[in-house]
């Protein structure tokens, strides 16, 4: 039997290495598109999840809003009653303001006491510097005597 030309195997090799990188590239675009499209998935059900939280939050709104209005009809005021309401808070409101004008009032009288205390302390405050600095000077003055009675008499 004779041996197969080495031309021909060359060539059976560089087909199946064609077929091989042919065969990969095709792989690899195929599993783009696998990953794409799973990405897709998982942002729809992403998406699906949010609009479902979002119309059970709903749901239980339109039901919190249906007793809150059924509340509010059980708990209704009749028109007189509201009228007699309105006039007493503005009975309060003139009432109110007499008061907020006396606080005021108030407030200014004590704001000038505080600066009338506040300069009486600064006074206080000068005076007793004026005191320290004096017993100061006669602490001084009397350490001088002592140390003179001490040459003098010693």
């Amino acid at each position: 039997m004779k041996p197969v030309p080495s031309s021909v195997l060359i060539v059976l090799l560089l087909a199946l290495c064609g077929l091989c990188a042919w065969q990969w590239h095709r792989e690899s675009q195929l599993r783009t598109l696998h990953l794409a499209a799973l990405a897709e998935v998982i942002q729809l059900s992403t998406q699906r999840d949010e609009l479902e939280t979002r119309v059970k939050a709903a749901d239980a709104e339109i039901l919190r809003l249906t007793g809150a209005l059924a509340e509010l009809r059980a708990n209704s005021v009749a028109k007189p009653l509201h009228e007699d309401v309105v006039a007493a808070n503005t009975q309060m409101r003139e009432t109110l303001g007499k008061t907020s004008a006396v606080i005021t009032e108030q407030n200014e009288r004590l704001a000038k006491a505080n600066t009338a205390i506040l300069q009486a302390n600064e006074n206080l405050k000068k005076v007793a510097a004026e005191r320290d600095a004096l017993a100061k000077k006669v602490n001084d003055v009397t350490a001088l005597y002592n140390a003179l009675a001490k040459k003098g008499g010693g």
